[in-house]
Parts: C-alpha cells; sequence; structure tokens
C-alpha cells in the first residue's frame, strides 16, 4: 500500500531516494526479511515492517476497529487501495459503507476496492441513489463499473463552498444590515463553475476569523481551518499563494496578481501664507540665493578692475569721471568702500528678482554683465510667475512618507487585522530596515475599518493589498485622506484554495484557464471597478471640485504679510535714523558751543583794540 503511494506521488528516482532513506535507519538483521514483526507504533518498527514488504506492499489488520483506526489516517486522496477481506471475518456491508462515506467526507478517499471472496466491492460517492442522495457501494462487474471523477457533469451533486468579504467578493446587505448575498470577481467564478459542472452549493456562514491562521495548539481556525477539516469544498475567495504552515490545503491555479502595500496618512495642506515660499523647492532658493553672491562677487571684481585700468590722472578729477561712469549717486560717491560693496550687493539682488533698476551703469563691460543677470532673473520669475497661480490654485501638501525607509526613521507602529500579515509582509533576515519594520507590526484584530483610524492619526500605518485601495477604499485616497508608500515589499499570486487532494481541484483548474483565456475574470474585475466608480462619484467628484477654487483675499495673506513686514521695518528704520539723527545734531552742537566759549573773550580784545585805533 505504502509504496504504491510513494510512486504514484513521485517519480523512480524519487522512490529510490525516500526508500533509501528510511532503508538507512535501519538495523538490519537477516532473519528480519522472513520473521513476522508486530508493529508496536514506533517509527523503527514501522521501518522494518516497510523494509520487509516494500517490493509488495500489504498490512494486515487482526480486527475491524484497528483497521477503521488506521486508514484513516494512512488513506491518501490520490492512491488506489485494495483491501482483501476474510471470509469468516464477519465484516458487514453496512460498517463498510459507513466507513467509505466517512472516509469520502472527512479525506476525500473513493478509490478503494473490498476483494471478498470472489466479489470485488467499492464505494462510487457520486452514484444517485435517491432524490438528492449520493453514495452507495456497488458491486465491479466490469470496467466500468469502476468509479471516476464526473467529467464535465456532477449530476448536481452537493458541494460546500466558502465565501467572505474581501477584495472581488461584496456583500449585499438588506434594511437590517444582514448579509443577503455576495457579488464580485470571485462570486462570478463560483458561478460559472457551479454551472459548468452542475453542482449544487450549500455557502457557508462566513466564518468570523475569515482567511484563519495557525494557532498555539497546533489547529486552525478561519476558512483554512474548515478546508482541512473537511466542512468545506472549495473556497472563492483569493488567497495569497504562499506558506500558511498546514499541508492538508492546496491551490488551485493562480487567477490574478497582487502587492502588499503600507498605508499613512496623508500629510496635511501646506497654508496659504506659505505658498507661494512652495512654488521652489529649498534647495532651489538656496541655488538662487548663492546666484546672487557669486554675481555680486563678479560685479566687484569687474568694477575693481576698470577703477586699476583708469588709475593715472589727478585723483579728484578721476574720483568724478568713474562716479559718472558707473552712474553713481551723490550718497554712494563719497561713502567708504565697504558701503560701496553693499550697494552692488543690494543692486545685484534687486535685478535678480526683476525689481525696478534706475541707476544703470554707463561700463560697457558691466553691461554685459547685468545683461547676463537679467536674463537669469527673467527664467526664476517667469517659473515663479507660472506657478503662482497654480499653488493658489491646486492644494499643496507636506512630503508624505514616500519610502520604506522613511517609514522606519518615523517610528510609527503597523497595526495589521489579518495575521497572516505579520509573518512574510516584511521578510526576516532580509535587511536591518526590513527587521526594524517586522517589529513594528502589530496583530490587531479590530471589527471597524483600519484604513479609518488610519485616516484620523499620524502615530500608526497599515497594510493592505493594492487592489483594495481600488474599490473598497477608493474614497480615501481621492479625498487626499490616505496615502499609499509607492514601494510595496511584497507582491503575491493568488488563488483558491481547497482541501489537499481534492477530486474537484483539476476540474476547476480548467475552468479558470478558460476563464483566464477568454478575459472573463479581467472583465468582471473592470466591471467592479466601474460600479465602485459609479458609487462613490458624487463623494470623489465633490472633492474635486474642492480642489479648485477661486482666489479670495484670504489666498492673497502672504503679499499683505510682507507689505505688513515692510511697513514695520521701514518704520522702525526710520525711528532708529530719526534718534540717530536727532542725536548727532545734540551732539554737534554741544560741540560747537564748546568751541565759541573760548573765542569770545579773543573776541571782545579785537573788538576793543579796533576801537581805540579809530578813536
Amino acid at each position: 500500500m505504502l509504496s504504491a503511494i510513494i510512486e504514484m506521488e513521485g517519480g523512480d528516482d524519487e522512490a529510490e531516494d525516500l526508500e533509501a532513506e528510511l532503508l538507512d535507519v535501519i538495523d538490519r538483521e537477516y532473519e528480519d526479511e522472513w520473521r513476522f514483526i508486530e508493529w508496536d507504533r514506533t517509527y523503527e518498527s514501522f521501518a522494518k515492517i516497510w523494509d520487509q514488504n516494500h517490493d509488495f506492499g500489504y498490512v494486515v489488520f487482526a480486527s475491524w476497529r484497528a483497521f477503521e483506526l488506521s486508514m484513516r489516517c494512512l488513506l491518501d486522496p490520490y492512491a488506489t487501495y485494495l483491501f482483501v477481506l476474510s471470509e469468516g471475518s464477519g465484516f458487514e456491508m453496512g460498517k463498510l459503507r459507513e466507513f467509505m462515506k466517512t472516509a469520502w467526507t472527512r479525506e476525500g478517499v473513493f478509490k478503494v476496492f473490498f476483494l471478498l471472496g470472489g466479489k470485488i466491492l467499492t464505494y462510487d460517492p457520486f452514484l444517485l441513489v435517491g432524490p438528492k442522495k449520493y453514495g452507495a457501494m456497488k458491486e465491479l462487474t466490469s470496467s466500468a463499473d469502476i468509479p471516476s471523477i464526473p467529467q464535465g457533469n456532477f449530476n448536481g451533486y452537493p458541494i460546500n463552498i466558502d465565501v467572505f468579504r474581501s477584495t472581488y467578493s461584496d456583500t449585499v446587505v438588506n434594511k437590517e444590515g444582514k448579509i443577503v448575498n455576495f457579488i464580485g470577481a470571485d462570486i462570478e467564478v463560483g458561478k460559472v463553475f457551479i454551472e459548468a459542472m452542475n453542482f449544487t452549493p450549500t455557502y457557508l456562514p462566513p466564518d468570523k476569523d475569515q482567511f484563519g491562521f495557525k494557532l498555539p495548539n497546533g489547529s486552525f481556525n478561519g476558512v483554512i481551518g474548515r478546508l482541512i477539516r473537511h466542512e468545506s469544498d472549495i473556497t472563492f475567495v483569493g488567497f495569497f499563494i504562499k506558506d500558511y504552515f498546514s499541508r492538508d490545503i492546496e491551490f488551485t491555479t493562480g487567477i490574478y496578481t497582487d502587492e502588499l502595500c503600507c498605508l499613512v496618512k496623508k500629510a496635511s495642506r501646506v497654508p496659504e501664507y506659505l505658498l507661494p515660499i512652495t512654488i521652489f523647492p529649498a534647495d532651489l532658493w538656496a541655488l538662487l540665493f548663492l546666484t546672487g553672491i557669486i554675481f555680486s562677487i563678479a560685479w566687484i571684481i569687474i568694477r575693481a578692475g576698470i577703477q586699476a585700468k583708469s588709475g593715472t590722472g589727478v585723483r579728484w578729477n578721476q574720483k568724478r569721471r568713474l562716479a559718472q561712469l558707473f552712474n553713481l549717486s551723490n550718497d554712494i560717491r563719497d561713502a567708504p568702500l565697504y558701503r560701496k560693496m553693499v550697494q552692488i550687493c543690494v543692486d545685484t539682488y534687486i535685478l535678480l528678482v526683476s525689481g525696478p533698476y534706475q541707476r544703470f551703469t554707463r561700463s560697457s563691460t558691466e553691461r554685459l554683465m547685468l545683461f547676463g543677470i537679467i536674463m537669469v532673473s527673467l527664467i526664476f520669475v517667469s517659473m515663479f510667475q507660472s506657478s503662482l497661480s497654480s499653488v493658489f490654485l491646486n492644494p499643496v501638501y507636506y512630503k508624505d512618507i514616500d519610502s520604506l525607509q522613511r517609514l522606519d526613521e518615523s517610528g510609527i507602529q503597523i497595526p495589521v487585522k489579518y495575521k497572516g500579515f505579520t509573518d512574510d509582509v516584511f521578510p526576516a533576515n532580509y535587511s536591518p530596515m526590513m527587521d526594524s519594520l517586522r517589529s513594528k507590526m502589530i496583530y490587531n484584530p479590530i471589527k471597524t475599518s483600519m484604513m479609518d483610524q488610519v485616516a484620523h492619526s499620524t502615530k500608526i500605518a497599515t497594510v493592505t493589498r493594492r487592489t483594495t485601495l481600488s474599490l473598497d477604499n477608493a474614497v480615501f485616497i481621492s479625498t487626499k485622506q490616505l496615502f499609499m508608500v509607492p514601494e510595496c515589499p511584497r507582491l503575491y499570486n493568488l488563488a483558491y484554495v481547497v482541501p489537499r487532494h481534492s477530486v474537484l481541484l483539476e476540474a476547476i483548474n480548467i475552468l479558470i484557464l478558460q476563464m483566464l483565456n477568454g478575459g472573463l475574470i479581467n472583465h468582471w474585475i473592470d466591471v467592479m471597478n466601474f460600479n465602485v466608480t459609479i458609487r462613490d462619484w458624487e463623494q470623489i467628484r465633490s472633492s474635486h471640485e474642492e480642489s479648485f477654487k477661486i482666489l479670495t483675499l484670504i489666498d492673497m495673506q502672504f503679499p499683505f504679510y510682507l507689505l505688513a513686514i515692510g511697513l514695520v521695518l521701514s518704520g522702525v528704520i526710520f525711528v532708529i535714523e530719526l534718534v540717530y539723527y536727532r542725536i548727532s545734531m545734540i551732539s554737534a552742537l554741544k560741540r560747537q558751543r564748546r568751541r565759541a566759549k573760548p573765542m569770545a573773550p579773543r573776541l571782545l580784545r579785537v573788538l576793543d583794540s579796533k576801537s581805540k585805533m579809530v578813536a
């Protein structure tokens, strides 16, 4: 029996390797080849029995109870078995039928034959024996009587189907909030499968644990647990093709792909009074400021070279001629050197921002340089003015968390609703960043929407499927409540799930491939996206209308703030200059009075002497 299983599951090389692995653990003795070995439920005795019978493959049971308990564990749905029953052992047909019915419903095994004397009996689970009754023991009289999986028509055979609310399977509820139906691409695939194969479906109530996961005691809950216990025959909900730590389930052919992405709260909007500053990034503003310094230094060097070249002649005449050449005002002409350099820097930035410049130089060399400054100014000012209206009409946001590195550096927690996400969204031992993100994940099976919580908090993020955003949660993205990190850590193929070695697997794989080739599944997905767009159209349109607005006085806060700041600064400077002027005048008057006191007696003596001479 066991050798037959190995030959069914693997090739000759694989069977030989497994056989050699078993034989390596046996302390073989020559008499073990012929003597009877009783199985004491240890691996060593089982290996010896295997070694003794690996060419023939039979097991002898002395009682029906031992046979029933052992076969429920050893039977494989893909294998074929022949049991030789002793005629005097008193086997009852009712026991055989109950055993085979249990083996079929719990393990999916039906290719089992019983040799009783000259008759061969078997159980046909698809045999219709009455209204909505299937399965009966029958005697084989020819090869046509051998049970087989129906091809294309199961004659209304009942199957249990698991569905629950997921990305491509949505619920329809009544006024009381009770689920009355399911719709979506996955549901349409299930309907086609049921109709094409002529099944009678029984939809199981949605499990509260949905996909399910492995519990500490080794068992499974959710849909995975139902499939393992054969309570369900198939689930028409897309599962990620990955390791669920169970060998009792099997995937169908892949249906579609999806990514697991991180979601964070959308960054807040930039206030209106800061919008003009956000037109250029910080590095571009710094470059503009640095350009002004470089142009100022170049202007100072050019002017110094011109002055050095014309350094001949009378000094006062040269000073007057250069002042006329550079078109300097009277104040700047007589000012010290540092004041002239400061004035050159001020004139440079006035030209860079396209401000009104009155005293343009008469030097041809300086005019060529100033022409370059004006061209640079034209580019910067044109870019600024063209972007100024757009930043007021379209909302501008601060920088979002746009990479996994920034998500890790933010230090926020990542709660998830599904236990499976904590296992492999961020691979272990891949990089320090992935290990850090993995340590921030928290399993939080809440009943409310995780998206809604993230949209109202900047301290948490979450993980979800990319397609979920375009279906269930598109309104969060369109209304700028959530932001999806573009760098998604995982890409998966998705498929439906059946119990291991299910007889339905081959039939559903054929139908899925036909529907994929015909484009039906993609069509049903597009229909879901269209329905979601129509459903949320009013809300999405209103959010888009809010993005475009008419400029008001509130939006013009920034220039008024600049005007107010300029007036305040000019007023402060005026007061300082006024005080400085008054102090200077008072000091000058005091100095004049001090000079006038010693001159008064001398003036009297001079007048007195002159009067005497006149007399």
